[in-house]
């Protein structure tokens, strides 16, 4: 992976923006997508996840392991950026370090009156551009 993608991900990640969302497919292929806008990139190849709701989503990624984040942003009608960060579920935590760390980034936002259920640890396995498409 481009170290340009890896740092753009983390900037677009752990702004936490309402655009964030996590789409998820259970074994029927049955999709769905959350908005997840608690959650934080610690390093290249982990990315953390404050769960507080979502329970279609976590039991997607309970069978399936694999989801995808993407943050949208745009200005206008006319123009968009963003990332997608391809993730598989390594660890479901109720307790320890990064639990502890979610717990204190929720902790920090609007969503603070709910209860943290617990943090999902992701492995990213690719992250892509919003748009593949090359200008000419």
């Amino acid at each position: 992976m481009e170290r340009s993608l890896r740092e753009k991900a983390r900037d677009l990640l752990n702004a936490n923006y309402i655009s964030t969302t996590l789409s998820t497919t259970d074994k029927g292929y049955n999709v769905n997508i959350a908005v997840i806008s608690v959650l934080e990139m610690i390093d290249d190849e982990t990315i953390i996840c404050a769960r507080f709701g979502a329970d279609r989503t976590y039991a997607n990624l309970q069978e399936t392991g694999k989801g995808v984040f993407m943050v949208l942003l745009t200005d206008n009608e006319k123009t968009k950026d963003g990332i997608r960060v391809y993730v598989e579920l390594k660890e479901d935590q109720a307790e320890g370090e990064y639990y502890e760390r979610i717990k204190k980034r929720l902790e920090a936002t609007p969503y603070a009156a709910f209860p943290l259920k617990n943090c999902l640890v992701f492995e990213i396995t690719d992250i892509l551009p919003i748009s593949m498409l090359k200008k000419e």
